[in-house]
């Protein structure tokens, strides 16, 4: 016999976040883990060009994030900042 993957159905009122409601997270993933997963990937291609954009592109989402909610938002601001110190690695790599 087969074994198969039993999913439970998803709950529409999970929300991934306690701090935003279930309607901003159509796929499940939030926009900011996508942009993350994009700069990560322009990383790796050495696309440092279209990292720096994506990484502007993180630093706005964290800032309206805080200012939305108020409050620690400490582990976005260490991805922001990781990643900031991740391009600066990239480039240093590359351009010596």
């Amino acid at each position: 016999m087969r074994d198969t993957l039993v999913r439970p159905e998803a709950d529409v009122q999970a929300s991934p976040s306690a701090a935003v409601a279930p309607a901003e997270f159509p796929g499940g993933i939030r926009v900011s883990d996508k942009v993350l997963a994009a700069f990560n990937h322009a990383c790796a291609m050495g696309d440092l060009e279209a990292a720096e954009d994506l990484l502007g592109v993180m630093e706005r989402i964290t800032e309206r994030r805080i200012r939305r909610f108020g409050g620690d938002r400490r582990k976005e601001s260490f991805v922001v900042y990781h990643a900031r110190e991740h391009l600066e690695w990239h480039r240093a790599r590359r351009f010596g």
